[in-house]
């Protein structure tokens, strides 16, 4: 009586377990399959399927009977990749692979589905099944598209930001480091300020599509060299120039002075090739550029209104750089001494006296650098030392 008594509470126990794993698999968003591991897909029997499959529509019996075969749910713009992939899997004997594709459901419905599938093979037959689990991943992957979508079209934000702010600037906001440009800092800056010297009356005798392509072509070269040295272009006016080192990116004052000072002669040898091009293109004028630097501490930050803000740097050392810019002589660079002891030992100069700057309580010492000196050129990928 006791042994069976215990033989029904076993298969009470029994019933019950499979109750249960039905119910799991009722409502699992997994479908489990089992079918042969033929090398023809036509042979690939369903000889098990979930119940659950009717998510999607369908009727497991449709599938064991031999009604339906799984391939032919399987979206046509993913079938010939898909069965292709099941194929050499098969031929390689893999034991397991994932494969992701879209699967057409009862109502018409396309649905992503991820494909994890192991091989089993049968202890007592040795026959081999294919077996695992199918899941709707369709939200996953609309989301996943969704966000690939945003980040394209913040991508082209940045692209189309950059062609408006300077690159320093759109980078330094790409990586969530506004504060540097929206706050004001107090830091030692190396500034630099250029114009092309007399470049209104010059152009005066150009036809108006001409000096707007050859300002158009003599900006875009300049720019390429700024954003090479690391410069940051913080006002363009006309032919005029005002770059920043030192922000908002900033590593140490020697190595802001020294890439400025690279920029300028880069500028002033560009400069040198565009004339060459245009006077061979018929334009019979030489162009000629003025660049004044100085090294100081300034303000720097967004300026403006609230909703508009344009990143510069203030304050009398600032004025400094702008005065020695509209002394300096065309196709020179003239330099403070505070820029000059940066750099004294890669660029070659001549001290010219001092100069007065309006407002400032003293006269500025000065030197000039000519930027065809051998010892200021840039050669072979590498900066000649003087």
């Amino acid at each position: 009586m006791n042994r069976i008594a215990s033989q029904k509470l076993e298969n009470e126990n029994r019933i019950r377990t499979l109750d249960l794993a039905e119910m799991i698999i009722k409502r699992s968003p997994s479908v489990l399959f089992r079918r042969l591991a033929a090398k023809d897909p036509k042979h690939r029997k369903m000889v098990y399927i979930s119940p659950n499959i009717s998510q999607f529509g369908y009727n497991a019996e449709e599938f064991i009977n031999g009604t339906m075969m799984f391939r032919d749910i399987i979206y046509k713009g993913d079938s010939d990749r898909t069965l292709q992939e099941i194929k050499e899997n098969v031929e390689r004997e893999k034991d397991k692979y994932t494969q992701i594709y879209r699967i057409i459901t009862k109502s018409g419905e396309v649905r992503w589905v991820e494909d994890q599938t192991s091989v089993y093979e049968d202890p007592e037959t040795q026959i081999r099944y294919h077996q695992g689990i199918v899941t709707d991943i369709h939200d996953r992957m609309v989301a996943e598209e969704n966000f690939r979508r945003e980040q394209d079209k913040v991508r082209e934000a940045y692209r189309l930001l950059s062609k408006y702010v300077p690159a320093q600037i759109s980078e330094t906001i790409r990586r969530g480091q506004v504060d540097l440009v929206w706050k004001h800092h107090r830091k030692k800056l190396t500034l630099f300020f250029s114009d092309i010297k007399d470049f209104t009356q010059i152009t005066d005798s150009l036809e108006p599509e001409d000096m707007g392509n050859l300002l158009n072509e003599y900006l875009t070269e300049m720019n390429v060299i700024i954003n090479t040295f690391g410069g940051t272009l913080a006002q363009l006016i006309g032919d005029g120039m005002y770059v920043i080192f030192g922000a908002p990116q900033e590593t140490n004052d020697e190595d802001h002075a020294l890439r400025c000072l690279r920029m300028a002669v880069a500028m002033q040898l560009k400069m040198k090739e565009l004339n060459e091009k245009w006077f061979n293109s018929g334009i019979d004028e030489n162009f000629k550029i003025r660049c004044g630097i100085n090294t100081g501490m300034a303000t720097v930050g967004g300026y403006g209104s609230s909703e508009r803000k344009e990143f510069t740097a203030m304050g009398m050392q600032v004025n400094i750089a702008a005065r020695l810019e509209s002394a300096c002589s065309p196709g020179r660079i003239l330099i403070s001494h505070t820029t000059w002891a940066l750099v004294r030992n890669e660029f070659p100069s001549s001290p010219l006296g001092q100069i007065k700057v309006k407002g400032y309580h003293r006269p500025v010492s000065v030197y000039e650098i000519d930027p065809l000196h051998p010892n200021s050129q840039y050669l072979d990928g590498g900066w000649t030392v003087g």
